[in-house]
């Protein structure tokens, strides 16, 4: 038998309340002196309120990089894993192109980032990316909802490293630039 129910769930940190629908499998064991017992085991939890956002991308990213990660977080979102990926990696090509990567594919483009000064960290994040893009897409592979957000994550910490810290960096910089010069301006 199918149970279909809604639940409530609190967050130990935030004290928010969300209400979930839980489809499980419901089966009767048998009896025992202790009376009847049961086996249930989930088959399906979806958030129902307060709905879920989609992912988005640091505004320092390229426009059209966080396009294409808006399209595969709504595809995460509706649980369409697959498509997910698939957004995810084309992600990943978005800011490759972007970086001036070179290579007669995503695989070497990946690779040549670590000569444009990309860490080893990211150049793996990237690969993951690929690999699962490239197995949604050709061989149908559906990975599960933990591993396609861990992809989702990787990204976003790239983009930190590659786009957000260095524009925080300048804006500092211009602000020490600035504060120099004033401090060696004449006072009137």
């Amino acid at each position: 038998m199918v149970l279909r129910y809604l639940m409530t769930l609190e967050c130990h940190w935030c004290k928010r309340e969300s209400v979930f629908l839980r489809l499980a499998n419901f089966e009767w064991l048998k009896a025992s002196a202790q009376g009847h017992a049961a086996n249930i085991t989930t088959k399906d939890l979806e958030q129902v309120w307060p709905k879920k956002t989609p992912r988005e991308l640091a505004p320092e990213a390229p426009e059209t990089a966080r396009e294409v990660f808006a399209e595969g977080a709504l595809a995460e979102a509706a649980s369409a894993y697959r498509l997910a990926g698939i957004g995810y990696r084309a992600t990943v090509e978005q800011i490759v192109k972007e970086r001036g990567a070179s290579g007669k594919n995503l695989r070497d483009r990946i690779a040549s980032l670590q000569d444009l000064g990309a860490s080893q960290e990211i150049v793996d994040a990237f690969h993951e990316a690929r690999f699962v893009g490239n197995d949604a897409a050709h061989d149908a592979l559906a990975y599960s909802a933990e591993e396609i957000a861990d992809i989702a994550e990787l990204i976003h910490e790239a983009v930190l490293v590659l786009y957000v810290q260095p524009a925080q960096r300048a804006k500092m910089a211009t602000q020490r630039a600035a504060r120099r010069s004033a401090a060696k301006q004449p006072s009137a």
